[in-house]
C-alpha cells in the first residue's frame, strides 16, 4: 500500500547519526521538523544541541516518521534575521540591555 522499501534513506543509519552527532559536537546546533507518519497533526519543529536528546527523541518516533534537519548556525544569523523583538512590562517599557 505505501511502497515500503529497504532504498530509503533512515535516520537511524549509522552514517546518518554519526553525521549529526559529530555536527552537534563541532559545529552548531539542529533545527529539526519532525513530520508523523499517518497522523493529522501539524509537524514538529524544535532545536536540539545535545545528541543524547536527540538519541532518545528518535528512540521514541515511530515507523514511517520523516525527518528534516538544517544546521542552526548557516540558517539563523544576523545578516537575515526577520525580525527582533523584546517582551515590554506593564507599562510598555522594554530594556535597553540585551537579554
Amino acid at each position: 500500500m505505501d511502497a515500503w522499501t529497504l532504498e530509503g534513506s533512515r535516520i537511524t543509519d549509522p552514517d546518518t547519526l554519526s553525521r549529526l552527532r559529530e555536527m552537534l559536537a563541532n559545529k552548531s546546533p539542529l533545527i529539526i521538523e519532525h513530520r508523523f507518519y499517518r497522523e493529522t497533526r501539524a509537524p514538529h519543529r524544535f532545536i536540539c544541541d545535545d545528541a543524547d536528546v536527540l538519541d532518545e527523541y528518535l528512540q521514541e518516533s515511530r515507523p514511517g516518521d520523516s525527518f528534516c534537519v538544517w544546521s542552526y548556525k548557516s540558517l539563523c544569523r544576523g545578516d537575515n534575521l526577520l525580525l527582533q523583538g523584546k517582551m515590554p512590562d506593564a507599562q510598555g517599557r522594554t530594556p535597553g540591555g540585551v537579554a
